[in-house]
């Protein structure tokens, strides 16, 4: 695929055809010093297209309006997260606007080297599972203001049981029973006691970036902060069944100080079947949708 306006099996329908020329005319317009570097697309993603801009940057689209209200929740709060946290993540270089053929605001971020995790096998991820629940455990921290709040990352899962179990009912026969169960053991655990902390929001393998050394996988970085928000810390650790071997997983839990079977655990874990029902329907050889449908299989088991 050369242009990133081809419609894509199982993501939400564009809104807008996004083609390299239209992305030429906005850098034209509104950066003209990066009109003539190179352009490559990069990838369609659930709200966004990418596009690779020179060595040093990217930049992020909205394919329809979903991804302009999720580009401008990261670009609003992300300097408040990194402040509170500390943490380095991928800066937002320049706020593009809508012109007569586009609609949407757009980002330009920084590139991170590497490759994203969701195009290596789960055996080669559980190398991360260590770094990658260090990483949270630094982010996860009291938010001073209980803002930016999601509907659906971070919240209560008890707020998104009518449409889960809506969800399941469509699942395989062979697959539904153990997904009532493990909604039902994650919406009767307690919920979230504490401050709200600060979250990735949408933290899955494709946003996800990897280093190869040698034969060892080192985690570069998480990126697309477009779902960040405050809450409930189960919300990104879900995300450890999409990345991880169940000896993975374990040890991801064991680093970050998540006992299995614990209230944390058990809200995580729906959490996780959540991401897996969203992204297995995913076209067959999509990465994300491969990663959704394993995940399905290993908490289904």
């Amino acid at each position: 695929m050369t242009e990133a306006s081809a419609a894509v099996p199982g993501l939400p329908a564009a809104e807008v055809a996004i083609t390299r020329s239209l992305v030429r005319e906005l850098l034209q317009e509104q950066v003209p010093q990066w009109a003539g570097w190179d352009l490559s697309y990069v990838a369609t993603g659930w709200d966004n297209e990418v596009y690779r801009l020179g060595d040093e940057l990217l930049i992020r689209l909205p394919r329809r309006k979903m991804g302009e209200d999720t580009g401008r929740n990261e670009r609003q709060w992300l300097p408040k997260l990194v402040r509170e946290t500390g943490q380095d993540v991928a800066s937002i270089v320049f706020e593009g606007q809508p012109n007569a053929a586009y609609p949407f605001t757009f980002s330009v971020v920084k590139y991170v080297p590497g490759q994203s995790a969701a195009r290596i096998g789960r055996p080669l991820r559980d190398g991360y599972a260590p770094e990658m629940a260090t990483y949270f455990r630094l982010l996860h921290q009291p938010a001073t203001d209980p803002r930016p709040v999601s509907d659906y990352r971070g919240c209560p899962l008890q707020t998104l049981d009518i449409k889960t179990r809506g969800e399941i009912s469509l699942l395989s026969s062979g697959q539904r029973a153990a997904a009532v169960e493990v909604w039902r053991a994650a919406v009767e655990a307690p919920v979230h006691e504490g401050p709200p902390l600060w979250l990735h929001g949408d933290p899955h393998p494709h946003n996800t970036i990897i280093k190869q050394h040698g034969r060892e996988i080192r985690l570069a970085a998480l990126v697309d902060f477009g779902d960040l928000c405050t809450g409930d810390p189960a919300s990104d650790l879900g995300a450890a069944w999409m990345h991880f071997t169940v000896s993975g997983t374990e040890s991801f839990m064991a680093h970050y100080g998540v006992l299995e079977g614990s209230p944390l655990w058990l809200r995580a874990r729906g959490w996780a079947l959540r991401y897996a029902i969203l992204t297995s329907g995913l076209a067959e050889q999509d990465p994300l949708g491969i990663v959704g449908r394993e995940t399905l299989e290993l908490l289904l088991r």
